[in-house]
């Protein structure tokens, strides 16, 4: 097996004895390759595999305990394996450095590409995302961490496999696609996260098969984060625009955005593992 680190543009020479040093940690038979160059490199061989690599550089920490406390989040990362989750290899998160480079799977087009470039947004694709999101959800909340921040650009399509990204921070999300629930303890965060993972799933799901961004009404998104306090649905999840919806399709986001949703004084919690069941229960029923 060989690993080859992706060169990107933001990424500057400051950081090449990092990569030279985790190239010889992770295997010395390793390559540092510009981006561009990609397509003119052979990816497999005959007797080897390989495993592109890139770097991403996180803010330093603002104080000890959040240094501590991300690094017990990327120990917990690089320990997980899962076919529906970008890989974490190494990083650097205990040195003194100002910023803390971590080295991951380098991944394909994101969802928020595909849909810019109105490709992968057919029901098909739609099932097929929900699944493999779902799984990874299940893997990643097994291992006990809340990804708090499911959108579009958070999830990757790489070689037809659908993976969750940008788990090294634990985010705060975006008003887009939070769900009421957790608006309304904002900024606090709370193990039932989870399931707000699951209703931004929801969300992007609904993305996906009409093209647009929840909330697309709304210029601000302070007035988005008032609305969805209030408990306003999008624009794009009215009876109106549901009308013109496929059922299975509109069961699945139903579904979905009802995992985190309070009805009255009680508040409907829907497992992934029961999401995951009912998706493909739709998906074999409709012969997706």
């Amino acid at each position: 097996m060989h690993f080859i680190f992706l060169e990107q543009k933001a990424f500057v020479n400051k950081h090449n004895t990092f990569i030279s040093t985790m190239m010889s940690k992770l295997l010395p038979s390793s390559m540092l390759i510009p981006e561009h160059d990609l397509a003119s490199t052979v990816l497999h061989g005959s007797h080897s595999t390989v495993v592109l690599l890139a770097v991403k550089c996180l803010k330093r920490p603002r104080s000890c305990k959040e240094r501590r406390l991300i690094a017990g989040r990327l120990a917990v990362l690089e320990a997980l394996r899962h076919p529906h989750i970008v890989r974490y290899y190494t990083n650097n998160v205990m040195s003194e450095d100002k910023e803390i480079s971590l080295v991951m799977e380098a991944w394909g087009v994101s969802v928020a590409s595909l849909i810019s470039n109105k490709s992968h947004c057919g029901t098909e694709h739609i099932f097929n995302m929900s699944a493999q999101v779902l799984r990874g959800l299940i893997g990643l909340h097994s291992a006990g961490l809340v990804h708090g921040d499911i959108k579009p650009a958070n999830i990757v399509l790489c070689a037809g496999v659908y993976k969750l990204c940008d788990i090294d921070e634990a985010g705060q999300g975006s008003a887009l696609y939070m769900s009421a629930v957790r608006a309304r303890r904002f900024p606090q965060t709370s193990p039932e996260d989870t399931f707000s993972d699951t209703y931004a799933l929801g969300m992007c799901a609904l993305e996906v098969m009409t093209g647009r961004q929840p909330y697309y009404e709304f210029e601000n998104q302070i007035v988005v984060f008032a609305k969805v306090c209030e408990g306003q649905m999008p624009m794009t999840w009215t009876t109106q625009a549901r009308a013109s919806y496929d059922s299975a399709s509109d069961c699945l986001i139903s579904s979905l955005l009802d995992s985190d949703v309070e009805m009255g004084q009680s508040v409907i919690r829907a497992q992934p593992s029961e999401l995951l069941a009912l998706v493909v229960l739709l998906r074999d029923k409709n012969n997706l």
